[in-house]
């Protein structure tokens, strides 16, 4: 018997401003997950306003998996646009997050695929995300295709917080 449950009927759409409010919620189980949920510094009113600018220029797109028949979301996919110097247009896949109970159901991989084919076919080179090193998804990633880069080229991960800006200027 397989433990591979069978796969979810689910829609994966492009997010909506009034989706928010359940994929921040989506984004603290994430955090939580990750042991992380101290870091998490936003709530839906940011979310609302870098992804729906009323100038049309939205720091981030969002996928949401949806049930049918009910408007329950189960998970998301936030991704932005960055730039490689060596590739050109590039994609960064900043979360992937399914709810624990709908997990092993296909659905990851129908959203994951769905990000791909937004990146495929809008004309991007590459996409870059960064997976805990404990998370047991990375073997998903790797059977789609996906490169682990602090494996095959030593990359090293930096970040300057919002206080190291702050000290640089202050």
């Amino acid at each position: 018997m397989s433990t591979k449950e069978s796969e979810l009927d689910v829609i994966i759409r492009k997010a909506e401003k009034t989706d928010m409010k359940d994929v921040m919620s989506l984004i603290k189980e994430l955090a939580a997950f990750e042991k992380l949920e101290d870091q998490v510094k936003i709530d839906h009113t940011i979310l609302e306003a870098d992804g729906f600018d009323s100038e049309g220029r939205p720091y981030f797109g969002c996928l949401v998996a949806q049930l049918p028949n009910v408007s329950k979301i189960i998970g998301y996919a936030l991704y932005f646009h960055s730039y490689s110097t060596w590739n050109g247009k590039a994609m960064v896949l900043e979360d992937l997050y399914i709810q624990p109970e709908y997990r092993k159901r296909g659905v990851g991989k129908k959203m994951f695929l769905e990000v791909m084919k937004l990146a495929y076919e809008t004309g991007m080179k590459r996409v870059d995300f960064h997976v805990l090193g404990w998370n047991p998804a990375i073997c998903f990633y790797k059977s789609m295709g996906a490169v682990d880069l602090s494996e095959t080229e030593e990359w090293k991960l930096f970040r300057m917080d919002h206080a190291s800006l702050k000290s640089l200027f202050t």
